[in-house]
């Protein structure tokens, strides 16, 4: 049995059921972490109560958020139980990513014999090549509109050898993030009205930003990020969240806003692909600039 008694493992689903039972097992199975060291949500899924059924029949935690409210929403719920319940520390792991548990093991062992740490990942493969790096985690540039980048992004493992703890991003990956209580406690949660997308970037900017806290990746432990296709409304979403980030911490929102409109004109006038989805792109775009302007957050 790993030593992780203080800490909590969520996982949240939405339509992800297989890949949820898979992780469950896989942690699960030879009995190196107890199946009370997790909390289990679902979005209100097409396949929720196939893992309700697994987690009842398995003694898991499971809680039906009876509404699809979005990431943050449903995570800050599922700390706010935990804490409840004693626990000190907390692990986001998302339905897509693989990890064994002795890599949560001393992620958690880390984050508990540093005082000023607040936030820890693993780097991140891709599953389907696990010699390609997906993210050493991120940056984030203001005087771009708070652009974010994945640090090291398809570089190759040979090229980019590990170096321990490293602490120069700006953010954690949120699919596989582990942080404390205190942190919680001093800094608050994520914002829960942005539904998806760039709540746990701003969360880590305002723990750093704070200059009472580090965030870190451990490269020599990793896990790995299977391949997942982007919902219809992605650009929308990551369109409004990021002008909403750039507003509220006085970044270039000139810059954020020429170039989405150049984004999404490009993608208008192409000749390439479908012209239906084409157009459906750039008015996302378009949608999310003009409520990210006015403030709007929540579901669109």
């Amino acid at each position: 049995m790993r030593d992780i008694k203080e800490l909590i493992i969520i996982i949240l689903n939405y339509n992800s059921s297989k890949e949820i039972i898979r992780q469950l097992s896989t942690l699960t199975d030879k009995g190196e972490i107890s199946n009370d060291s997790f909390i289990i949500l679902d979005n209100n899924s097409n396949d929720g109560k196939e893992l309700e059924a697994y987690c009842n029949s398995h003694q898991f935690f499971f809680h039906q958020m009876g509404n699809n409210l979005g990431y943050a929403y449903a995570n800050n719920w599922a700390i706010k139980q935990a804490i409840d319940w004693g626990k000190k520390y907390f692990f986001i792991l998302n339905p897509d990513i693989h990890i064994n548990a002795l890599t949560i093991e001393q992620l958690y062992l880390h984050l508990k014999s540093d005082s000023s740490l607040a936030v820890i990942g693993p780097r991140l493969l891709y599953h389907t090549k696990p010699n390609i790096i997906f993210s050493d985690g991120g940056l984030l540039f203001p005087r771009k509109g708070f652009e974010g980048n994945h640090i090291n992004f398809l570089k190759n493992v040979q090229d980019v050898p590990s170096k321990g703890m490293t602490y120069d991003m700006a953010y954690i990956n949120g699919s596989a993030m582990m942080f404390k209580k205190e942190v919680l406690d001093d800094m608050g949660y994520m914002e829960a009205d942005l539904f998806m997308y760039y709540e746990e970037s701003e969360w880590c900017y305002r723990i750093k930003k704070s200059n009472r806290w580090k965030i870190a990746i451990d490269t020599n432990l990793v896990a790995y990020q299977s391949d997942s296709c982007r919902g219809k409304v992605y650009e929308y979403y990551m369109t409004r969240n990021r002008i909403w980030f750039t507003k509220k911490h006085s970044g270039n929102l000139f810059f954020v806003i020429r170039e989405r409109l150049i984004v999404a004109r490009k993608k208008f006038l192409s000749s390439k692909g479908n012209i239906k989805e084409n157009k459906s792109f750039s008015r996302n775009i378009l949608r999310g600039i003009i409520h990210g302007l006015i403030g709007k957050t929540g579901k669109l």
